[in-house]
């Protein structure tokens, strides 16, 4: 039988890169997939593969930072998937410029889609998954934590994701809700390419496999703690990094 056979789950920015490889790997794990995000044609794209390959899923746009669209996505998802146990809170946007020339409002708008996004998406399923006795939450952060980044708003954001997981974890592993986090290096998605050939050969020399990672293997963490490996894990960040840093 699958691992996550009869579970289901919502991936939070499922329309590309690791939230898109998060919900293919998830349902053919055996859950069926609530794809929440931006954009309805990837979401209809990823829903509709999931679909293909015999699994159940549900495409539901909502921008995580309005707390009444992530209620009516995760309704949704509930009505037509059932309660969800699994939820891995991906959506994220980069950040651009030097700190002294960011404006508040790009530096808002990064925490809102990740730090307030994962409150929201979080609030919206953690009742039932206290109700059911079984939860799993997976927060996507980032080496940046540990390394820093050309982006301080990124980082920043990242970095409060993690204290996110640890104090959720402590408040709920009680309840059979485990709480954790992924912490990728540099992977092959669009936000890494839209940087400047420069800095993304920069970025490729500091990875000691001598390449990027790809969204499948950030894919197989994130499987990996929502499935019976994972269930000694609280409070934990997984850092499938490259060897680009050794954190602990």
């Amino acid at each position: 039988m699958p691992p996550l056979d009869g579970r289901v789950a919502i991936v939070t920015g499922a329309g590309s890169g690791i939230g898109r490889a998060t919900a293919l790997r998830l349902a053919a794990d055996g859950a069926a997939v609530g794809c929440v995000g931006l954009g309805a044609g990837a979401l209809d794209e990823v829903a509709t593969a999931i679909q293909a390959s015999g699994g159940r899923a549900v495409a539901a746009v909502a921008d995580v930072t309005d707390r009444n669209a992530v209620e009516a996505a995760t309704a949704r998802v509930t009505r037509e998937l059932g309660s969800v146990g699994i939820l891995v809170n991906n959506a994220g946007i980069p950040g651009e410029g030097r700190f002294i020339d960011v404006r508040f409002e790009d530096w808002q708008r990064v925490l809102d889609v990740h730090v307030t996004g994962a409150f929201h998406a979080t609030q919206a399923v953690l009742p039932a998954m206290i109700e059911a006795g079984w939860g799993r939450i997976i927060t996507i952060a980032s080496e940046a934590v540990w390394l820093g980044h050309t982006s301080v708003q990124y980082a920043t954001a990242k970095a409060a994701l993690v204290g996110f997981t640890r104090s959720l974890a402590r408040q709920v592993a009680g309840s059979g809700v485990l709480v954790n986090a992924v912490a990728p290096g540099p992977v092959e998605t669009p936000m890494l390419f839209a940087n400047e050939p420069a800095e993304i050969e920069r970025e490729r020399a500091t990875v000691l496999l001598g390449r990027f990672l790809v969204p499948e293997e950030i894919a197989a963490s994130i499987a990996f703690l929502a499935g019976p490996g994972g269930d000694a894990y609280v409070g934990q960040v997984l850092s499938p990094n490259g060897g680009t840093v050794f954190p602990g």
